[in-house]
């Protein structure tokens, strides 16, 4: 039978470890030297009982631990993996903090890792863990993780030789879960998407853009259409196409401002499109025309993640809506922030509760089957979009979400992540773990 506590553990600049537990869990141990097995291969390290001397650097966090078969076992360990050279790794920092810091507070031991900093001989890695006393980010040599969150800030760094290796590397480690893998492409996900019937009602129409042709016919069937780089993040580079007042406009930012220029013909659009993509991939899409709210139109914004039972479940949903000079609801480019039951209220008097069941039921439908083709998945945000009718549309999801404003929202999302990397740490030993 396992039995599963927490106690503290100090890890000293020296690289002692020092584990404190209650006295009942080392009254059998007759003075022996105590060892502690951690992380996914086993490593066997030396600990030291009781609390240092106050050192300068000491790094105390709670940690959680069970007996097996007279084994002492400590873990979850979570390694956030970035780039970067050492210390001077990249990436949302204070994001790390809060997750290295939920882990303190939940029984994990969290730190930051690059792929040049793995050992893959002794299955050990140099990574950083955050001092909370003095505010910065130590190294030390650690056992390698038992969950990899991948937090790799961009596309491009994402598709360097030694980073796509070392994800490879890792998906095929036992006992390790990767996620996420790495960041969705939308025409990719809409064609996956579109092969279940499930799904397809929110589907709009979305084709690549490539041609001149395809984008006439897109164009002259829809009327209102949008422009999206398959490989974007934050709205950057999108672009919206209306036929309007006898003429087509095409609208987008620059410098955090719309930008519109009017068309007679779409041979002419097509050709300021092309100098503005350059040879960025797109998507064009069917334009939705949402409802809206105090004027403008919104976005509802979801956060999706397995929990500790390992189920998907909907962290929270807020409303991001557009600014007066965006053709985005992104907040960095104008966008506002509002509460999801505000706004269902104002919008569907009848049965607010009944609309917010929906896009609940909505959201979970789209992540179980973006889960059924991708597997190395555990959270995502959404965007979708609803009508005045309250119909709605799926628009993208992101499989590496940046911090939600809502503090309600960001206090469930670390709560997720540190509880569900301990349940599938605690599987089975020996069986192959995915987030899927």
């Amino acid at each position: 039978m396992q039995r599963k506590r927490s106690g503290w553990l100090t890890i000293l600049p020296s690289g002692k470890w020092f584990l404190q537990l209650p006295r009942q869990a080392l009254a059998n141990r007759a003075r022996k030297p105590l060892f502690a097995s951690l992380g996914p291969f086993s490593h066997h390290k030396r600990l030291h009982t009781g609390l240092p001397n106050q050192q300068p650097g000491r790094i105390r966090t709670r940690i959680n631990w069970k007996m097996v078969n007279n084994s002492l076992r400590l873990g979850p360990l979570i390694g956030i993996m970035t780039v970067g050279e050492g210390a001077a790794f990249v990436g949302n920092r204070d994001n790390f903090k809060d997750i290295s810091l939920s882990g303190k507070k939940w029984g994990a031991l969290v730190y930051v890792f690059t792929p040049q900093s793995i050992n893959w001989e002794t299955k050990k890695v140099r990574g950083y863990l955050y001092n909370d006393r003095q505010n910065i980010w130590q190294e030390a040599i650690l056992p390698f993780p038992h969950v990899v969150y991948n937090r790799i800030p961009t596309r491009k760094a994402e598709q360097r030789p030694e980073v796509l290796n070392t994800i490879s590397r890792i998906n095929d480690l036992p006992n390790v879960t990767l996620f996420n893998r790495c960041f969705f492409d939308k025409q990719e996900q809409f064609q996956m998407l579109g092969k279940y019937p499930n799904v397809q009602a929110f589907l709009p129409v979305t084709k690549k853009l490539d041609t001149l042709a395809r984008f006439r016919s897109f164009c002259t069937e829809h009327r209102f259409v949008y422009l999206k780089p398959v490989r974007g993040k934050a709205g950057e580079g999108i672009m919206r196409v209306e036929y309007k007042n006898d003429v087509w406009r095409l609208e987008r930012l620059k410098d955090q401002k719309a930008v519109t220029r009017r068309f007679t013909n779409l041979d002419d659009v097509w050709k300021h499109i092309k100098g503005l993509v350059h040879q960025k991939k797109y998507i064009i899409q069917q334009g939705i025309k949402r409802a809206r709210y105090q004027g403008k139109p919104f976005d509802v914004r979801a956060l999706v993640q397995k929990d500790g039972n390992g189920e998907w479940s909907v962290t929270g949903i807020g409303i991001r809506r557009a600014g007066s000079q965006s053709i985005t609801t992104h907040v960095p480019r104008g966008g506002s922030i509002h509460s999801l039951s505000s706004v269902l209220h104002s919008l569907f008097t009848d049965d607010p509760e009944k609309m917010e069941t929906a896009i609940h039921q909505t959201c979970l439908t789209i992540a179980r089957t973006l889960n059924e083709e991708i597997k190395d998945l555990a959270e995502m945000s959404m965007d979708l979009g609803l009508t005045e009718d309250g119909k709605l549309w799926f628009f993208e999801a992101n499989a590496k979400p940046e911090k939600f404003d809502e503090p309600t929202i960001r206090h469930l999302s670390l709560s997720n992540l540190i509880h569900y990397a301990q349940y599938v740490s605690r599987l089975q030993s020996g069986r192959r773990v995915v987030a899927g």
